[in-house]
């Protein structure tokens, strides 16, 4: 199939969401949806597109797992639909993408952590060149507000505390801290570090599907009831089974982690429905998941818990 023209326009035949097509297909590159799932090939390799429903943003996901996030971006039905009635369609910067523009965007920023859409559409600016392996690296390794991904470099984990159930990945700041977006950014990040060894993925998950909510440093610090809900300080001293730590233990691990105290730190609680590494904890003894910046360190600490007997 050849890319689709006004000339083969198929408005005449009502649109089926759920329908499996093709909206074009050359010897590199594949587009379509199946069973109402958008899809994208390239020379062989093959990626599911989906956006997020509040956020302007196509995540490009491998057979893997690794989920690249294009900031700015499409609904990839959306695309579907118009490719399939033969109509182009336009970014937020204005530019028109015929398939094979679109192909070649999601190609190029396939792979990369995050991106955005401007810097995506660099691969459009000569058709007749691809961006050389030195830009793509180059790129491969700058996000919005300058988070960084080389690597492990820019994730640390704390483990001074081999017994606990509770898993602690450190992640630098940014230059510019923006809220609850920021937060996603380090969970992406500490995701992918415990998530992934290598080429090996250990549990899937997909923080796209994660939904987080500002709390209080208190609700994740303080003495709770030992039968009542989890939090951070009841994940490390009551886990199924028992682990000798006392709260002097946490006492003293809260203190490395959080040397600047309450005051200076933001919380945000995240849902525990996105990955497997959840799904022990989910049985009986509960699940955690938070992201806390210290405002003094600019630094990220990822806190995740599961655990079953």
């Amino acid at each position: 199939m050849k890319e689709l023209s006004a000339e083969n326009d198929r408005s005449d035949k009502p649109w089926d969401a759920n329908a499996d097509v093709v909206v074009y297909s050359d010897d590199r590159y594949t587009l379509g949806q199946k069973d109402g799932f958008p899809y994208f090939v390239a020379e062989g390799k093959r990626y599911f597109l989906k956006c997020h429903p509040y956020e302007p943003c196509l995540y490009i996901t491998d057979e893997n797992g690794f989920m690249t996030t294009v900031h700015n971006a499409f609904d990839p039905r959306d695309v579907i639909e118009m490719f399939y009635n033969g109509k182009t369609v336009t970014s937020i910067t204005g530019r028109e993408y015929s398939p094979i523009d679109f192909c070649k965007v999601v190609e190029y920023a396939a792979g990369m952590f995050e991106i955005g859409i401007n810097t995506a559409e660099t691969i459009l600016g000569d058709k007749e060149k691809k961006a050389s392996p030195e830009k793509r690296a180059a790129e491969n390794v700058v996000l919005q507000n300058s988070y960084t991904v080389k690597g492990d470099e820019e994730c640390e984990t704390f483990d001074d505390f081999p017994d606990a159930v509770v898993d602690h990945v450190i992640v630098k700041g940014g230059a510019e801290y923006d809220g609850i977006e920021s937060h996603r950014r380090a969970l992406a990040l500490a995701s992918r570090h415990l998530f992934i060894d290598g080429s090996e993925i250990i549990w899937n998950y997909d923080v796209g599907k994660a939904s987080g909510k500002m709390i209080d440093a208190d609700a994740l610090l303080d003495p709770l009831v030992r039968n009542g809900k989890l939090n951070y300080r009841k994940a490390f001293l009551y886990p199924p089974y028992e682990n000798g730590y006392t709260d002097k233990d946490f006492k003293q691990l809260t203190a490395t982690l959080f040397p600047s105290g309450k005051e200076a730190l933001d919380v945000c609680e995240w849902t525990t429905d996105w990955s497997e590494y959840f799904d022990d904890g989910h049985e009986w003894w509960g699940a955690l998941c938070c992201t806390v910046y210290d405002k003094k360190q600019n630094r990220f600490v990822v806190i995740m818990a599961s655990a079953t007997d």
